[in-house]
């Protein structure tokens, strides 16, 4: 294992990621977030079409999966802010370095800054006619599938997807080298997406994508899903993820601090 892997290095990591986040103008953060939320939202344009292309149901999800990372290695490389992985500044506040207010403030305008560019790429989506009618059937049932699930298993499934997405950052952010990052990036990303799982800003480009193609969806419907799984992808990266990750840690950081 090298110097910047492990536990503690990736606590001191997200410290000063948290720090920087935290004095940057509100400007950058909104375009910065608006940045992500296409960058995902294009990840999603082509895993769809890819998906639907395909006849074989697994093997459409499985190759879907393969070219919907495109959007979280542009989010990571080009460092615009996300607000599943940004969840993980939740370490600032473990560490006493800031309070939970002005964190909750920078995500809450990260989270709204996403849906700003992912309904503009749904918008985009839409009127340029690139989606044939098959991919036009598969973004509307998996939009009313989305807010149709039951409480339990949206939440769940949300925690489970910040998991997996932050597990994936964690990853990336212990490689110093743009290729192992793409790739433990493209790995873990791919994972996600066969899994199935809840993922708040990809949910943000189905939902509004599949409101502009006529699907039947009110806004209780999508203020359901996304208050849902940005709870549960918050508990899964924000909680989880950073929070076990600080506890082992905890003490190499406070002698530090000391």
């Amino acid at each position: 294992m090298t110097a910047h892997s492990g536990p503690k290095a990736l606590t001191e990591y997200i410290l000063y990621q948290s720090k920087h986040k935290a004095n940057k103008r509100f400007v950058i953060l909104l375009m910065q977030g608006i940045l992500a939320g296409m960058y995902i939202a294009i990840g999603a344009v082509a895993s769809l079409k890819v998906s639907a292309s395909i006849t074989a149901p697994g093997l459409g999800n499985f190759l879907g999966a393969l070219v919907f990372p495109l959007g979280i290695i542009a989010i990571i490389l080009m460092q615009a802010e996300l607000f599943t992985s940004d969840c993980m500044v939740m370490m600032a506040v473990y560490s006493g370095r800031t309070r939970i207010n002005r964190i909750f403030g920078i995500l809450l305008l990260i989270i709204c800054s996403n849906l700003l560019g992912s309904i503009f790429i749904a918008f985009l989506t839409k009127q340029s006619g690139i989606f044939d009618q098959a991919v036009i059937n598969l973004v509307i049932d998996k939009a009313v599938h989305k807010v149709h699930m039951p409480l339990g298993k949206l939440f769940t499934s949300s925690v489970l997807c910040n998991i997996i997405v932050c597990t994936g950052v964690c990853l990336s952010y212990s490689c110093k080298d743009e290729i192992p990052k793409i790739a433990v990036l493209w790995l873990s990303i791919a994972v996600f997406v066969i899994s199935g799982t809840e993922h708040v800003v990809a949910n943000m480009y189905y939902l509004f994508a599949a409101l502009f193609y006529g699907a039947e969806l009110t806004a209780t419907d999508i203020l359901y899903n996304l208050s849902v799984s940005a709870a549960g992808n918050f508990i899964g990266g924000g909680i989880i993820v950073s929070g076990i990750n600080y506890l082992l840690a905890f003490r190499d950081i406070e002698k530090v601090k000391k």
